[in-house]
């Protein structure tokens, strides 16, 4: 089991950080912050030396050189115990929570993901469960039906990533004018690329359904797919919410509220750096309401667009309708409805 230490909201710093008279201390006050939703734990850079020993350690078990592994994602976690969460019936563990790293390491070739955890130090690191893989019949089933839909590889198609889904009857890609039947419809999301170009894929459970996902395929930045931890949400009166976290530690959050002021919020370890706070007007704010609206941003939901570089920050975007990333320093390779979102969300700062 992973415990999750999940810092202080900034949200509720901010609010803290405002006097209230007495006499309105039952509503906010005109320029209070919106509550922001709960930051998650800085993105730290994976260390070189554990990056190489987990992968050292797979291409040795796999008999493959380490050099065509790629590490896909990872997160500093606080495992329950010193076995980090993974120990035997029979093994005696430390009763101590355990600092240390989930890694998860992908073979390109068959699209085989593994999850790893390690200590801070990477002297113990020990292979954990990953998440059911995409059967091949499903596979294969999606790979036909990117023949059926025209696709033009360069060459041959491989698995990128894919994440069991449960799908209403739209399986996750109804337009803004379209209703779904509200049925659970148990399924894959599923990254394919041929080395150039990435398209995402949605299906049933046997691929007897498929379909594509053309507003969130096409183009060259990689995406993957967002690990999931407890369900957040937006504050009551916030529409849109952007976080870029800095490695020098410095979180920048921009959140339009629903009046159409927009509040930029600099802050470091839970302090606030400085705010300001943008009256946008109505027009402008509904202007990237709909901006949403026409880009089927929900298609976008719980997908990462990786940057070149892996620890290169990253952009959090976040909507009623979902959350997506991508890279702080370039928006070139992402497809176009989320390239037109981003320019009208900048344009707002």
């Amino acid at each position: 089991m992973i415990i999750r230490l999940t810092p202080l909201l900034l949200g509720a710093t901010l609010l803290l950080s405002c006097t209230v008279p007495p006499e309105s201390a039952s509503s906010p006050a005109p320029d209070s912050p919106p509550a922001a939703r709960p930051e998650e734990p800085l993105n730290e850079p994976l260390p070189e030396t554990i990056r190489d020993r987990v992968k050292a350690d797979l291409s040795g078990q796999l008999g493959i050189p380490a050099e065509q592994l790629t590490i896909s994602q990872y997160s500093r976690e606080t495992f329950s115990d010193g076995c980090l969460g993974l120990g035997g019936p029979a093994e005696a563990c430390l009763a101590a929570l355990t600092e240390g790293w989930q890694i998860e390491v992908v073979n390109p070739q068959t699209g085989q993901r593994y999850v790893h955890r390690s200590d801070l130090t990477g002297d113990q690191i020990r292979q954990a469960e990953a998440e059911p893989s995409l059967p091949a019949s499903v596979r294969d089933r999606i790979f036909g039906a990117a023949e059926s839909d025209g696709l033009s590889p360069s060459r041959s198609l491989g698995i990128i990533d894919a994440e069991p889904q449960t799908w209403n009857g739209c399986y996750g890609l109804a337009t803004a004018d379209e209703l779904c039947t509200e049925v659970a419809i148990s399924g894959w999301r599923a990254v394919i690329s041929d080395g150039e170009q990435y398209w995402i894929y949605h299906s049933d459970s046997t691929g007897e359904t498929v379909r594509l996902n053309a507003t969130a395929s096409g183009g060259t930045a990689v995406p993957t797919f967002i690990s999931r931890g407890a369900p957040q949400a937006l504050g009551d009166e916030t529409s849109v919410q952007s976080t870029l976290r800095h490695d020098t530690g410095v979180i920048e959050t921009a959140m339009l509220e629903a009046d159409g002021r927009l509040f930029q919020i600099r802050s470091r370890d839970g302090e606030v750096l400085d705010r300001t706070i943008t009256p946008v007007g109505q027009s402008r704010a509904e202007a990237i309401w709909q901006r949403l609206e026409q880009a089927n941003f929900a298609h976008f939901d719980g997908i990462r667009y990786q940057p070149s570089d892996a620890d290169a920050p990253t952009v959090r975007l976040m909507a009623r309708s979902g959350i997506v990333e991508y890279p702080a320093a370039s928006t070139d390779g992402l497809p176009a409805d989320l390239q037109a979102v981003i320019q009208q969300w900048r344009a707002l700062q």
